[in-house]
């Protein structure tokens, strides 16, 4: 490799351990979307990135909300959201409209030290962004159950899960699959079988103080609509590699808006429909919806019930090998239609959510011309991509009221109203252990 920003070379660091079943119950791994925005979930930073003294993170993701806004009161409401402006961790689960992006460096020989990232003008952020280690912040718990009432929540009851999978009018043999829990004075009674997640691999970066991120607490500014991450990115600071330079070309930038739309609905089934995300390598869509103490949950997956694990990035390697086995919808697909008997009778709309997987790009310093046989590269550099869209009951309706608002604070407690509301009935039941 001979210039910064070449072809990535065989057995990149950044390259994901194999995937297969993993053996964890799922009512113990679901976190319910509609809370994932005040989430970071994200696992520490894998041993094999720590090989080189230097690494760096990039993270994009675009999301879309259909039938809400991204301007006006409702670019107010994003602000007030997440405190201001932007913060490290919203590309795990974006809250709002926009493009995200989290950068996190690992400088092994000066850990938690801050840099700078010389950056393209294009990504709309100025020449540079500064890199900062995170604030020594001790968690606070302040007392609260998290307002999901009586019963399961309060350690009695029942519930029920029934799971679907599949596009098409009719669901297939062996659907729906259910699982039940009675819980009586705390002891658990479990029936039927739960569905096994499919392993990913753990590839987010739980920022520590040997970190040092971005956005972070000396700015909080938002990615612009138009950002771009082509071109020349350089980072320096102490003790970090001089060469730590390199170039992003097209296929690596933040991927286009995912639109999505969703006719029908109750006895008719649901029909999504979709423009496609520009350079997507799949996609993948999942719906929920709770009647009384029974939830209900499909995906698009052909192979078998597929969940929230899969809501997040994954290494292409690993989309190609789902494409074919038809885990996840083919870079083509544009259509899914939800089979009427999955949500037939339900009093609510179901909560769907999609994702359009991106590509990996995966960098390390290129050798130099008469290195030494021993020579090993000093840095590497990780960039991955997706595209995300949310059809989230009542928080349309949400978004057409909040626009005749003129105060910030009053749209911001009735979306956090909303929110619970709509996550209510997906965290009953989910037995967390």
């Amino acid at each position: 490799m001979g210039s910064p920003g070449a072809p990535d070379a065989a057995g990149s660091p950044f390259d994901p351990p194999s995937s297969g079943d993993c053996n964890m119950p799922l009512h113990s791994s679901l976190v319910p979307s509609a809370l994932a925005f005040a989430l970071a979930v994200a696992l520490p930073t894998p041993s094999w990135a720590q090989e080189k003294p230097a690494n760096l993170y990039i993270d994009v993701a675009t999301h879309a909300m259909p039938g809400m806004p991204g301007l006006g009161a409702m670019g107010r409401l994003s602000g007030a959201m997440s405190g201001g402006g932007a913060s490290y961790g919203l590309t795990q689960h974006p809250a709002m409209p926009g493009k995200f992006m989290d950068v996190a460096l690992h400088n092994g020989r000066q850990p938690g030290r801050p840099a700078e990232q010389a950056v393209p003008h294009g990504l709309g952020l100025g020449n540079r962004i500064d890199l900062l280690p995170p604030p020594d912040r001790k968690p606070v718990h302040d007392g609260n159950d998290g307002g999901l009432g009586t019963g399961i929540a309060d350690g009695n009851g029942t519930f029920k899960i029934r799971y679907y999978w599949g596009c098409g009018e009719a669901t297939g043999a062996g659907q729906p699959r259910e699982y039940s829990v009675t819980i009586r004075n705390g002891k658990m009674v479990e029936s039927g079988r739960g569905i096994t997640p499919r392993k990913v691999p753990g590839r987010a970066v739980t920022p520590g103080p040997d970190h040092a991120l971005w956005p972070n607490q000396s700015t909080r500014k938002t990615v612009p609509a138009k950002a771009s991450l082509v071109g020349q990115h350089h980072v320096t600071g102490d003790k970090v590699p001089a060469s730590m330079q390199f170039a992003l070309a097209g296929e690596h930038d933040f991927l286009s808006e995912l639109k999505l739309k969703g006719d029908g609905g109750g006895e008719n089934g649901m029909t999504l429909r979709w423009s496609g995300a520009d350079g997507a390598n799949g996609y993948f869509a999942h719906a929920t919806v709770t009647s009384g103490d029974t939830i209900v949950m499909w995906s698009s997956s052909e192979d078998g019930y597929a969940g929230y694990e899969l809501l997040d990035y994954l290494p292409e390697s690993l989309v190609a090998k789902w494409v074919k086995a038809r885990t996840l919808l083919a870079p083509d697909a544009r259509e899914c239609h939800i089979p009427k008997a999955v949500f037939a009778g339900g009093k609510a709309a179901p909560m769907v959510q999609m994702i359009a997987y991106g590509n990996d790009r995966n960098v390390v310093e290129p050798r130099p011309q008469g290195a030494a046989q021993n020579w090993k590269p000093d840095w590497a550099v990780r960039v991955r991509s997706k595209s995300t869209a949310m059809l989230m009951p009542g928080l349309g309706a949400l978004g057409t009221e909040a626009t005749g608002r003129s105060t910030g604070e009053e749209i911001k407690e009735e979306a956090k109203s909303g929110v619970k509301d709509a996550a209510k009935g997906l965290l009953r039941g989910l037995l967390r252990r």
